[in-house]
């Protein structure tokens, strides 16, 4: 009897499977740039450039100034011209900064010249509430999601993290690369091997029958907690770990909505016009209506004081009730 061999797996944390994927990836490639705050002897705003400077020096690895919309468009004039610049955003919310370079030059560069020309820049943005108040704890995702051309993906895992980033540094972008401040430090095994995601290809975090819980980031584990949670009411959750948001796999969350009846789609950022609400429509599309429910943070600015923060941000008792309601319908 033959046997699948399973790949040899190291253990890292969220930040060392990033400085990982980078590192080969600027080996590989001499046009692999890095452009941001802190980028170079520092090692990047949450350490995960750690130890690139000392290898690839200040010719590859440059520090900006605070001044994200000059950045961003340096990055894709760079990206034009052959390079492949990956622009480190400290903030998720600085980004809206960088969106003339990114959503008018960079994502449309492809259609204006007929292919001639392309953008193959990734902005790595750093999403979520983690104490830092009204500006620094945005998710915006959802609003990129609607741009022609612009790639959208967000890891949840150290093995994610490194693979999506691995198919980032080689894609024809541009792509926008969504990390969140709680996962940094999180652990997790990681292919000894190069192994690299494909874009737009989500993933079965844990099978179930009674309903599918569908979110991505940081926000995968807290529906992992609540599915823990409600499995011991005998609850069975089948749990979606998005990965790519453009493309989305809407295949894989469609026919685990087939199987199971009912959807709860869970996000950090806000509910109106947001991720869930994409994917529950283009869901629907192929099923038909099911039941379903959406948690994302509150109507309000992420206040830096921990007990309002908490009261915002969605966590695994509130996901764990909406599970409960959604099964009485």
């Amino acid at each position: 009897m033959l046997y699948e061999q399973k790949p040899v797996m190291a253990r890292m944390f969220f930040r060392e499977a990033v400085t990982r994927a980078v590192r080969e990836e600027m080996t590989r490639d001499p046009h692999v740039l890095i452009l941001g705050q802190d980028v170079g002897s520092f090692g990047g705003s949450y350490r995960e450039f750690d130890g690139l400077y000392k290898i690839f020096g200040p010719e590859r690895i440059r520090d900006t100034p605070v001044a994200e919309a000059a950045t961003v468009g340096i990055a894709a004039g760079v990206a034009a011209a052959g390079y492949r610049p990956l622009v480190s955003i400290t903030y998720m919310d600085f980004l809206m900064l960088g969106f003339d370079a990114l959503i008018n030059y960079a994502a449309k560069l492809r259609y204006k010249t007929a292919g001639g020309l392309s953008a193959p820049m990734v902005v790595k943005t750093t999403a979520g509430a983690q104490g830092q108040g009204v500006a620094h704890s945005q998710c915006i995702e959802a609003w990129l999601m609607s741009v022609p051309g612009l790639r959208v993906v967000a890891p949840s895992t150290p093995a994610d993290a490194y693979g999506l980033m691995k198919t980032a540094l080689r894609s024809d972008g541009p792509v926008v690369y969504i990390d969140h401040k709680r996962l940094f430090p999180t652990p997790g095994d990681v292919p000894v091997t190069e192994t690299s995601i494909p874009f737009g290809q989500a993933c079965i975090r844990r099978e179930g029958t009674d309903l599918t819980l569908v979110s991505h980031g940081y926000m995968m584990r807290v529906a992992c907690d609540a599915a823990q949670i409600v499995a011991q009411d005998g609850i069975s959750c089948e749990v979606i770990d998005l990965r790519s948001l453009a493309p989305l796999d809407i295949d894989t969350v469609a026919g685990s909505v087939e199987r199971t009846g009912r959807l709860l789609t869970l996000e950090e950022g806000q509910t109106v016009c947001g991720v869930g609400t994409e994917v529950a429509t283009r869901t629907f599309e192929r099923t038909g209506p099911k039941p379903w429910m959406r948690i994302g943070a509150l109507p309000a600015p992420v206040s830096s004081n921990p007990v309002l923060e908490a009261a915002c941000i969605p966590d695994a008792p509130r996901v764990a009730d909406a599970i409960r309601t959604l099964l009485t319908r």
